[in-house]
């Protein structure tokens, strides 16, 4: 067991607030990821895991702490997630840092306790304009997902797409799975269908390095989009010609339930060679992906319609133009229907 003790932050203040728990109680926590966030009278300071284990949460959210606390537990075996602690505070905490800054700006009470928050700190009250209107921050990860939005508006991109039969590759996965034992759809089967083609389109498995060079990845790794509510990761099934169906299958899984946990780590989400952006719904008919930095590639997969799927690909036309991006399409359709 790892205690989760809040450090000295500055010589100013005996105390502390926990202004917020960034990792669920009962999550799995590792080395370095944020824990929790500790505001004193200068800055808002984030608190890195110093181990592995299981949350424990000790103190609420709101609660004062002391240099030196303990405030929560990393626990070796995966327990039942205790009830949320009750804190003995005021419904609404107000920081000593920003009930200065409302003295300052002249802001009234009423005005931040229509933000809906328990813990008011000097960060919400910047999210106030003038009029009192709000402006929230993105969450996190949804921060991360701008950033690379921004970076990839400067790629030039075009998009093709071709409609596929998906009876027979449905069949098809039914019977994988009574096979296997898992869960095999038209999501695994395309992710098996851009390794089995990759080495015939080198091209969409590569790099623009400016001005006039490209570079090939080296293994493929197959970055799919990942969304079970708790915001849109992309992480990476690594070296997917090699992978046999059964291990892709149980691979995405494991993807699923890291979102669902939300416990990815940044290796898990580095470096993918090429982009499968999955809008299996019923009723999405298309779908344009985004490139992603660093790939020429994105490939879309939608929903069913009039029993065919839409197989898109949206491509850096620097390295590849509209024939060898229909190619590549009709090469991944051929593998689901061979």
């Amino acid at each position: 067991m790892t205690e989760i003790l809040v450090p000295k932050l500055n010589t100013n203040d005996d105390t502390y607030t926990l202004l917020e728990w960034l990792a669920p109680a009962g999550s799995l926590v590792h080395p370095g990821d944020p824990v929790a966030s500790v505001e004193t009278s200068k800055a808002v300071e984030e608190l890195p895991s110093i181990g592995s284990g299981y949350l424990r949460q000790l103190l609420p959210a709101g609660a004062s702490c002391a240099a030196g606390a303990v405030i929560g537990r990393l626990e070796a075996v995966a327990t039942a997630v205790p009830a949320p602690v009750v804190a003995d505070v005021p419904d609404l905490v107000i920081t000593e840092p920003a009930l200065r800054a409302m003295a300052a700006r002249g802001i009234e009470r009423a005005t931040v306790e229509a933000l809906g928050r328990k813990v008011i700190r000097v960060a919400d009250l910047d999210a106030l304009d003038g009029r009192g209107v709000v402006e929230e921050r993105l969450p996190a990860v949804q921060r991360a997902v701008a950033a690379v939005v921004t970076e990839s508006a400067a790629i030039p991109q075009a998009f093709v797409a071709i409609r596929v039969p998906a009876a027979a590759a449905s069949a098809r996965g039914r019977e994988l799975t009574r096979q296997h034992k898992r869960m095999i759809g038209l999501p695994e089967l395309t992710i098996a269908a851009i390794g089995a083609v990759a080495a015939g389109h080198p091209d969409c498995f590569a790099a623009f390095v400016p001005p006039d060079r490209v570079r090939r990845a080296a293994a493929i790794d197959v970055g799919v989009t990942v969304d079970v509510g708790q915001g849109l990761h992309v992480p990476v099934i690594r070296d997917v010609p090699a992978r046999s169906m059964a291990d892709l299958a149980a691979r995405l899984m494991e993807l699923r339930t890291t979102a669902l946990r939300g416990t990815f780590r940044p290796a898990d989400l580095a470096a993918p060679a090429i982009l499968l952006a999955l809008h299996t719904d019923l009723d999405v008919t298309a779908a344009v992906p985004l490139v992603l930095p660093g790939t020429t590639c994105a490939v879309s997969l939608t929903g069913r319609v009039d029993g065919h799927v839409q197989l898109g690909l949206a491509y850096d036309h620097r390295v590849l133009n509209g024939r060898g991006a229909t190619l590549f399409l009709r090469a991944v359709a051929a593998q689901l229907n061979p």
